[in-house]
C-alpha cells in the first residue's frame, strides 16, 4: 500500500515512466468500484465467468497491475499510427505472396491437411483462407507479442487521455487530424480497452488462466490467431482435449474457421475476413495468399511451393 501511495504521489501526467495504475485507479475511487462492477456482474459474454469481489479486489491489489505501457499507449493514440499501421500492412503485403512465404504455407498446410480439411468441411471457410490469417497474424504461430495484455488495456483505458495530451503537444501529430477527430479516435480505443480488458479478465477466470500472464501483441490481440479478448466467444476446440489454448494449432485453426463461419464466410469471403480486420490491405492479402495457395494446392503438379 505504501509503495502504490509513492508512486502515485510522484506521478507526472506529461512523463509517461512515472505512470502507474494507482495513480488513476484509487482504492475509494468510483472508477475502481466500476471495473470491480463490471468483473463480478452476473451477465457477460459468451464463455465468460464473473469473479467474486475479493477475486476482484485480489486481483486490482496485485502489484503486477502497476505496469503501465506509457510509450506504447502514446504511439497508439497519436494520430500517425494510423499512417504507420497502413504503410505496415501495405509492406506487409508486398512480401505476403513472395515464393519463401508461399512455399511456408504450402508446407503448413500438408502438415496440417487433415486438421485443415476437417474445418473447412464443418465451416465452409476456405483451409488456405485459415492459413492465409495465421501467415499475416503471427507468421504460422512464431510470433506473438510479448506484451501483458491486462496492463496494455489498462494502460490504454486510464491513460489515454494522459496518452494523448503527450501526442497531440507534438506539431507533426496535431497538423493529421482535427481535434473533433482526435478525440473520437481517443474514445474509441477507450472504450475497446475497457470492453477487451474485461472479456480477458472473466475468461481468464473460466479457463483458470491468471489474467496478469496472458501475453500478447501491443494492442491485446491473443495467441497464433491474434484474437482479442472480445472476440474469445468465438473460440473452438480444435483438438478435443475439453480446452481452448490459442496457442495450439489445432485449437487456432478450428477458432479462425468458425469465427469467419459465423461472420458469413460463405456469403461474402471479403466482408468476413474484413470482420476479422479492419484493413482493405489485410483482406486483400489474405485472400490473394489464400488464392495462389490454393491454387497451387489444386493443380496437377501441386505448384512450384510443393
Amino acid at each position: 500500500m505504501l509503495f502504490s501511495l509513492i508512486l502515485a504521489a510522484a506521478f507526472d501526467a506529461g512523463d509517461p515512466s512515472s505512470w502507474v495504475l494507482s495513480a488513476r485507479l484509487s482504492k475509494d475511487g468510483g472508477e475502481r468500484e466500476a471495473l470491480i462492477a463490471a468483473f463480478t456482474a452476473a451477465d457477460g459474454g459468451v464463455g465468460e465467468l464473473p469473479l467474486t469481489r475479493d477475486e476482484a479486489t485480489t486481483l486490482l491489489d496485485d502489484p503486477r497491475t502497476e505496469l503501465v505501457y506509457g510509450e506504447k499507449t502514446i504511439s497508439i493514440v497519436a494520430p500517425s499510427m494510423l499512417q504507420r499501421q497502413r504503410k505496415d500492412h501495405l509492406d506487409l503485403m508486398k512480401m505476403f505472396l513472395t515464393p519463401e512465404r508461399l512455399a511456408a504455407g504450402a508446407k503448413f498446410a500438408r502438415e496440417n491437411e487433415k486438421l485443415l480439411a476437417t474445418v473447412e468441411e464443418k465451416t465452409q471457410v476456405d483451409r488456405e483462407v485459415i492459413i492465409g490469417i495465421l501467415m499475416w497474424e503471427s507468421k504460422l504461430g512464431t510470433i506473438t507479442g510479448d506484451y501483458r495484455a491486462f496492463n496494455a488495456f489498462t494502460s490504454q483505458l486510464f491513460f489515454i487521455d494522459d496518452a494523448n495530451a503527450v501526442a497531440m503537444a507534438r506539431k507533426d501529430e496535431k497538423k493529421l487530424i482535427d481535434s473533433a477527430g482526435q478525440q473520437r479516435r481517443v474514445e474509441t480505443i477507450r472504450e475497446r480497452a475497457r470492453k477487451n480488458l474485461v472479456a480477458l479478465v472473466r475468461q481468464c477466470k473460466a479457463k483458470g488462466m491468471d489474467p496478469l500472464e496472458v501475453k500478447g501483441s501491443w494492442a491485446g490481440a491473443l495467441g497464433f490467431p491474434q484474437f482479442m479478448p472480445a472476440s474469445l466467444r468465438w473460440a473452438e476446440d480444435g483438438d478435443g482435449d475439453g480446452k481452448i489454448d490459442l496457442f495450439t494449432m489445432p485449437d487456432s485453426i478450428a477458432s479462425i474457421g468458425r469465427y469467419l463461419s459465423e461472420h458469413g464466410f460463405a456469403k461474402d469471403k471479403r466482408k468476413a475476413v474484413w470482420g476479422y480486420n479492419h484493413e482493405d490491405a489485410y483482406v486483400q492479402g489474405v485472400l490473394a495468399f489464400g488464392a495462389k495457395l490454393r491454387e497451387q494446392r489444386l493443380s496437377p503438379d501441386g505448384g512450384v511451393a510443393r
